[in-house]
């Protein structure tokens, strides 16, 4: 049996920009075993994945000790895998591949890395998930790169349903809003797009997502906003079945972009000047679209007049 490990670094939004591989790998040897290494804040990801068998935990970001790094190599070293691939190429973690003897060590970087057996060229502009599916040349794998996936649990869909129905949602359906902390984009800005949607389109609800450090911005919408209503998923299932049962998804940077991407639901994503377009979204999919702040400016910068334009862009 084949067993294969890939490293994985980031947060969830990482995670399902590197789904695509795994489906990949999945499809073309069914029956290997495939593991990944990931930090403690993105383990949850993969409750929505069906392609991983084993989820390790390992904060790459911590100031580990030889003594973790020694764990990680002794746990990968019990599993004999046979080939493991590495997504983002620091030079501690193509050590601990190097040192663990696996067979085929895959990252991005140049031909003359002897830690790795097989180096692949990394283009800064190409998006994510494509340059991602590009670390499976090496296993004779050359299909193009698939759209994001993720699987919703029936249990996610069915707390999805109940949610709309204790909201009391139409049936003409609803716009979900992911508006993130307040230091994002602001309460106010958030206000005016939802009255403006409220106005053009009064048979549609407003439903904004009560995540982890916006309560202060939430409070602040409801006093503006009449009629909104708030939903609050408890794991990335129910956000992910939430998302896609919305007619259209409004949200600011961050990993919930990821999974507007994955269900399919029309997008609108509000992106700050450091955040390229084109390496985090599949912007040649007409249901992608995004406004971005300028150079030198930040996301609060972005008047929400633009993020109306671009809603109502046919």
């Amino acid at each position: 049996m084949m067993r294969i490990l890939a490293l994985v670094p980031g947060g969830t939004g990482e995670q399902l920009l590197f789904f695509p591989t795994l489906d990949t790998l999945k499809q073309q040897y069914p029956n290997a075993e495939i593991d990944v290494v990931v930090e403690p804040r993105a383990m949850a990801s993969y409750r929505v994945c069906l392609s991983v068998n084993r989820v390790l935990k390992f904060d790459f970001n911590d100031r580990n000790s030889l003594a973790d790094f020694g764990n990680l190599l002794g746990t990968i070293r019990d599993r004999e895998y046979d080939a493991a691939i590495l997504t983002q190429p620091r030079q501690s973690l193509k050590i601990l591949l190097w040192l663990s003897g696996i067979p085929l060590r895959v990252s991005f970087g140049n031909q003359n890395n002897f830690l790795l057996t097989e180096s692949i060229e990394f283009d800064p502009q190409e998006y994510a998930a494509v340059a991602n599916h590009s670390l499976l040349a090496p296993f004779q794998i050359l299909k193009p790169c698939p759209p994001i996936k993720v699987n919703l649990p029936k249990g996610d869909l069915d707390w999805a349903a109940s949610e709309q129905k204790r909201l009391g949602l139409p049936k003409s359906g609803f716009i979900l809003l992911n508006c993130g902390a307040l230091a994002n984009y602001p309460a106010d800005s958030w206000a005016e797009i939802a009255t403006d949607i409220q106005a053009k389109l009064p048979d549609l609800s407003i439903v904004a997502i009560d995540s982890v450090n916006n309560a202060e911005l939430l409070e602040k919408l409801a006093a503006r906003v009449p009629n909104l209503l708030i939903a609050s998923p408890t794991d990335v299932g129910k956000l992910a079945a939430l998302i896609a049962t919305a007619n259209l998804f409004i949200c600011a940077e961050g990993d919930a972009m990821q999974f507007g991407v994955a269900v399919g639901t029309a997008l609108v994503a509000i992106l700050s000047a450091a955040t390229s377009a084109k390496v985090f979204l599949p912007i040649a999919e007409k249901r992608v679209k995004y406004v971005q702040a300028i150079a030198g400016q930040s996301l609060k910068d972005i008047p929400p007049q633009t993020v109306l334009a671009k809603i109502w862009e046919s």
